[in-house]
């Protein structure tokens, strides 16, 4: 947490935000319900839905017009998801606190690193 604000708050920050603090949320029951036999919409945009429909009831339109910090999970497909539904609710690409890593085609954990997904959205 202490990294993730040092890269986004105060005058040295890796990224202009003007925020002035870091506050974390754990929004617990995210994941959408699977189906009778266990089984999660086929495709992204489906499961997306689902996990927007969370997210609103959790409270994130809140953050509307705001850039928000996710951090990222292990599962590659879920955090695509959840990027994507981030965006669609709150109308920016999310900081990521990125701590997993694929090396040589195997999934590792490393040291935490924060990545503007808008600018790279944005091409910046």
């Amino acid at each position: 947490m202490q990294f993730v604000t040092n890269t986004l708050v105060g005058p040295w920050a890796k990224f202009r935000t003007n925020a002035t603090s870091v506050e974390q949320r754990r929004v617990p029951a995210v994941l959408p319900v699977p189906d009778l036999d266990g089984m999660y919409a086929a495709g992204r945009a489906q499961r997306a839905e689902g996990v927007r429909a969370n997210l609103r009831h959790a409270g994130i339109r809140a953050f509307n017009g705001h850039q928000v910090v996710w951090v990222m999970p292990r599962n590659t497909d879920w955090d695509a998801v959840f990027q994507y539904a981030i965006r669609e609710e709150t109308g920016f690409g999310p900081f990521v606190a990125q701590r997993w890593f694929v090396d040589n085609g195997i999934q590792v954990r490393g040291s935490v690193r924060v990545v503007n997904t808008e600018m790279l959205l944005r091409g910046l």
